[in-house]
């Protein structure tokens, strides 16, 4: 005998719901529709589903015993039905996403997070990477889209949508803070004479000019690296207010401050996809979820 989902999707709703009748309103059938159709059931497996009485209706130790496989199978295949409906509609069952290095990803991961409790077939692959390094990849269509701070540069051939403002600060180690306060070096000028520590690739050229500052740089493809070689005193770095305020917390890292001008350059962020390309399902859905995170 092979169960099929209709069987066990009336098993399910009669130990839900304590009773045939209420089991039949759940699945829009006559209660004495559900009864013949367990009574048929247990007679073809030779074994009984559930104890019945005048006033209570149990299942058995059988029915238990398969309650957690039919749960799992149920779901399955309500989450199978519901994805072909969205293919039908248009969602896509792929999404490559690109994360520049340097953006905090904790917002990103929550809006994604979001987008797969309503869509769980979905594939998302996600890419981190230096941001000229993710243009160049979009150019290449081996990314749906990327996440990444605004350009000095606007490229015609991107579209993108802000999500929000991140502040950058410059921050160094407490050891070489104590340095550059017994130097009475407190200008942003000064910074040029210490090494900067980047998040970046050396193999294309910064989005952003501004955030070069000193005539010696250090690059790393990874913003954890960049703060760890910061706190080892080998350089001062500029990154996000949101990733590095726990680290001015632990005072692993301090956070400079100058007498000419304030420590803090607003970045916008920005979701960027190729202006040939119009927005997925997916990518329209994850965006509005990703505005609301930032």
């Amino acid at each position: 005998m092979k169960l099929n989902s209709e069987q066990l999707e009336l098993i399910l709703e009669i130990m839900d719901r304590g009773n045939f009748s209420a089991a039949a309103r759940a699945l829009n059938r006559v209660p004495s529709a559900v009864s013949m159709a367990i009574a048929n059931l247990e007679a073809e497996l030779n074994l009984k589903l559930f104890e019945r009485s005048k006033n209570h209706l149990a299942p058995t130790e059988v029915t238990l015993s398969i309650e957690p496989h039919a749960r799992l199978i149920v779901n399955k295949i309500r989450q199978l039905e519901l994805h072909l409906t969205e293919l039908s509609t248009g969602l896509e069952t792929h999404l490559s996403i690109g994360v520049a290095a340097d953006v905090n990803q904790k917002f990103l991961l929550a809006g994604i997070e979001h987008l797969i409790q309503q869509h769980p077939l979905l594939n998302i692959e996600m890419v981190c990477a230096p941001q000229q390094e993710l243009k160049v990849r979009l150019q290449n269509n081996e990314i749906d889209l990327y996440i990444a701070y605004s350009s000095s540069v606007i490229d015609i051939n991107e579209r993108f949508r802000l999500l929000g403002v991140e502040q950058f600060v410059a921050a160094i180690s407490p050891q070489e803070a104590q340095h550059l306060k017994a130097q009475h070096k407190n200008e942003l000028t000064m910074l040029s004479e210490f090494r900067q520590i980047i998040v970046a690739s050396k193999n294309y050229p910064l989005p952003d000019p501004r955030v070069l500052v000193s005539d010696s740089c250090w690059y790393t493809d990874n913003l954890s690296m960049a703060i760890n070689m910061v706190e080892q005193g080998m350089g001062w770095g500029n990154f996000p207010l949101s990733v590095v305020s726990e680290h001015f917390s632990k005072r692993s890292l301090v956070r400079l401050e100058f007498n000419d001008t304030t420590n803090g350059l607003d970045m916008p962020i920005h979701a960027i996809w190729p202006s040939h390309k119009p927005l997925s399902k997916a990518v329209q859905m994850l965006i509005e979820l990703w505005e609301k995170e930032f």
